[in-house]
């Protein structure tokens, strides 16, 4: 079965199954991706929708009988949207218009069932008219892109809350097991598993505070500049009454910028919430190298914990176990990475009034959402929890290490230390061997000098 409507390029055939019109026709044949468009946004637009609507017909500006079922069409759509009226992919026409229309048409077509009359008879409910009164897809969409990455931040908090709450629980229990350090790669002084846990809660805290600076970025939306920032075609007594039904849908509190025109021209806080993922990606990253450091071997790496096995490792070497959720982890890492890339590229290249290349700075921000916050959960209950630590040998390496030699700067000076430790691996003999063969200090003198406290400067 199909339905004819019609559009200012002509009359298109529609299946008469579904709610969206001939805008969202053409927009779907004409990309073809293989991506749908990512539809929390969706939920958003018709917040914003509903929010126009009441506000134009409190104002007596919308016919009450329109006006009302526009309301509850959207009402239901928010409770039991099917997703195949929601047909488009991500990368589609510039500035989400194919998105605004698709939702507008969606919204229309739903009143109208809801008055008993068929789809398309949009001299009744129009999607130009009505569900976009006082609207632009410039304006709808970038403030529904902030609404979706404000909604997303909050949820991701609790997120980063878990992996903080997991390190700092595992910096209290490790914080005597003491370690080798290592710069370059290379032996240095000691450290405790609980430091270098705790250094990986504090760099994921900073995160999140700066999360906090970014949700209140984002509260400020452009919503009301229309088509170019200006708010043409929107009354200005309206704009404030459609922040209230806003926020009171939300129960937030979301207000226009300062200005409008800029927030419109400008996605620079786009920019910083990808680059505010990516950063973290970074930190993830090398976080995960050190694990794997540590864990690797067991014989002939450094041995100092072990990961818990997921999976087995090798097709061919029995028994091997691979560090397999921190390899997942980086390799998400790497894409939130390159998610950053291409907002940074897509932001830089709007022009004048707006930019076009919204819906790509959306679906990579979204993308980057995702696979963080899976990342982060796999990673806190898949590898941190289970963690093993080989303390007994790891103390031992590091106490027949040469970098537990500056130790002995104060005592017989870096020169003379210098030599021992090259004289030491030249003989391939444990450093604290050399010292006792040389009596260089005595065993007290031993305890004191290579004591727990004295090692971490306790």
């Amino acid at each position: 079965m199909v339905r004819k409507e019609r559009d200012s390029l002509g009359e298109i055939d529609l299946p008469d199954d579904r709610f969206y019109g001939p805008e969202t026709y053409r927009a779907l044949n004409n990309f073809p991706y293989d991506r749908f468009m990512d539809r929390r946004i969706i939920e958003h637009l018709i917040v914003i929708k509903r929010s126009y609507v009441k506000a134009f017909m409190e104002a007596g500006k919308l016919k009450k009988e329109i006006g009302e079922k526009i309301i509850e069409a959207s009402d239901e759509l928010l409770k039991n949207r099917d997703d195949r009226d929601f047909p488009l992919k991500y990368i589609q026409a510039g500035a989400g218009t194919s998105t605004n229309m698709n939702t507008n048409e969606v919204i229309a077509n739903k009143a109208l069932e809801k008055m008993g009359k068929p789809k398309g008879l949009h001299d009744i409910v129009s999607p130009h008219t009505h569900v976009n009164i006082g609207q632009s897809s410039n304006d709808v969409f970038p403030a529904a892109m902030r609404l979706t990455f404000y909604f997303e931040v909050k949820k991701f908090l609790k997120v980063l809350d878990t992996i903080i709450s997991q390190l700092n629980e595992m910096a209290e229990k490790h914080a005597n097991d003491v370690k080798t350090g290592r710069t370059h790669i290379q032996d240095a002084s000691a450290v405790t598993f609980g430091d270098e846990f705790r250094a990986y809660a504090d760099e994921i805290k900073f995160f999140r505070e700066e999360g906090e600076h970014i949700l209140g970025r984002l509260r400020r939306l452009n919503l009301g500049g229309t088509a170019v920032g200006t708010g043409a075609n929107l009354p200005l007594e309206m704009r404030g009454k459609v922040y209230e039904n806003l926020n009171a849908y939300y129960k937030e509190n979301f207000y226009p910028a300062e200005n409008l025109m800029s927030v419109e021209q400008f996605t620079s806080d786009f920019n910083r919430v990808a680059f505010w993922l990516s950063n973290l990606a970074g930190s993830i990253i090398k976080m995960g190298r050190d694990l794997r450091f540590m864990n690797s071997g067991p014989v002939a790496g450094f041995n100092e914990l072990v990961l818990p096995a997921v999976q087995p490792g090798s097709s061919i070497m029995p028994g091997k176990v691979n560090p397999s959720i921190i390899e997942a982890v980086t390799m998400a890492a790497f894409l939130t990475r390159g998610y950053a890339h291409t907002v940074n590229e897509a932001s830089a290249n709007g022009e004048m009034e707006i930019n076009v290349f919204t819906p790509v700075i959306y679906t990579s921000i979204m993308g980057s959402f995702d696979i963080m916050t899976t990342s982060i959960q796999i990673l806190v209950d898949k590898a941190l929890k289970g963690i093993k630590l080989n303390s007994q040998y790891a103390k031992e390496t590091l106490i027949n290490s040469p970098g537990t030699a500056l130790l002995l700067n104060p005592i017989i000076g870096y020169e003379r230390t210098a030599e021992l430790v090259k004289e030491a691996k030249e003989r391939g003999m444990p450093f604290l061997k050399l010292i006792r063969e040389k009596k260089i200090l005595t065993e007290e003198q031993i305890e004191k000098t290579f004591s727990l406290e004295n090692m971490l400067n306790r």
